[in-house]
């Protein structure tokens, strides 16, 4: 049997449309995969954004502490500039 009877043959017989159908279907499961990883690499960024913001405050805030604990600090001490005479 030649290539062109066997194709012929397989024609006749619905081959063909299944093979298409499967190759249909891998095509949609390499889709279907590929927007998986692209949600999982789109939450795992977002993910990395948020918690860059959230150490960023975190140290404002902290900074902004310091200050402030500094500030009354320096008030409580006994400074030159601050000695009020009787």
């Amino acid at each position: 049997m030649t290539f062109t009877q066997m194709r012929n043959h397989m024609m006749s017989h619905g081959t063909a449309s299944s093979c298409a159908e499967a190759a249909s279907s891998r095509a949609q499961s390499a889709q279907a995969s590929f927007n998986t990883i692209m949600l999982i690499l789109d939450a795992i960024i977002m993910a990395s954004i948020i918690i860059c913001r959230l150490s960023a405050l975190a140290i404002l805030g902290l900074v902004f502490v310091l200050v402030l604990v500094g500030l009354l600090i320096a008030e409580n001490r006994n400074m030159p500039w601050m000695r009020t005479y009787a």
